[in-house]
């Protein structure tokens, strides 16, 4: 437990993230937890404590170093985490940004179960939960063009994800996908749809994760125009259609 706290504080530190230390205590809580179920339930494909520690928490963190570019000033900003799984990012983050609203969204419902279980353990207040298909739950007018930042990590093909998040988004918001080494392909590929989505690529900012190897970046998305009413489609049109 000792070597995990070393390196999560170390780690941030390198970052240049301030984390207090009782978020801190929370983060390693969290980790406790999904270790624990991830032995019965498959929440993270990482099965010992140290690599979901790395590749996954503090992956996730990663985010916070561009928080005001982000998020800007003041309090009280809507975050929806689509495709959210075992939490990452939504929920970790979540945790040391107490001052924003997250919605956490997945279809699967063991997994929403299990958020909704950590949630009560770590008392976090600021966290609702939302059990169903991003394609539908984009349509929902409680959700469509609601969202201050929009964040997926490790969901879909881009060509995928552009049209089950982007709806998702105010104009003026923020769309920022965690991405790896092909994002420059994935970029080309999908500049049209992002536009015809409602989205503008706004920067791409490549990060360093300490103890993770391997390429980490983060695309950032502005939208710039409404969504048109059609998307996204149903899922099978999607992947079979695709813009």
């Amino acid at each position: 437990m000792l070597e995990e706290k070393e390196i999560l504080i170390n780690a941030l530190k390198e970052m240049s993230i301030r984390v207090c230390g009782p978020h801190i205590k929370k983060l390693l809580k969290y980790l406790d937890i999904i270790w624990r179920y991830n032995k019965d339930i498959n929440m993270v494909g990482t099965k010992d404590r140290k690599g979901i520690l790395v590749r996954h928490m503090l992956d996730s963190l990663s985010l916070l170093k561009l928080k005001e570019y982000i998020l800007g000033q003041g309090r009280g900003k809507r975050i929806i985490d689509v495709g959210t799984g075992a939490g990452f990012p939504g929920m970790v983050l979540s945790i040391v940004l107490e001052e924003h609203f997250f919605y956490l969204l997945d279809s699967n419902r063991k997994k929403i179960d299990f958020i909704s279980t950590a949630l009560k353990y770590l008392d976090i207040k600021n966290t609702r939960i939302i059990c169903e298909r991003s394609e539908i739950a984009a349509k929902d007018k409680l959700y469509r063009e609601t969202f201050d930042l929009v964040l997926a990590r490790a969901v879909s093909k881009m060509n995928i994800l552009t049209e089950i998040s982007i709806p998702f988004c105010r104009i003026n918001g923020k769309i920022v996908y965690y991405k790896s080494k092909k994002v420059s392909v994935e970029i080309a590929e999908n500049t049209k749809k992002i536009l015809l989505l409602g989205g503008r690529v706004e920067d791409l900012r490549e990060i360093d994760v300490p103890y993770l190897e391997g390429y980490r970046a983060f695309l950032i998305i502005e939208k710039i125009k409404r969504t048109p009413v059609k998307y996204p489609r149903y899922f099978a049109r999607i992947i079979k259609q695709p813009l």
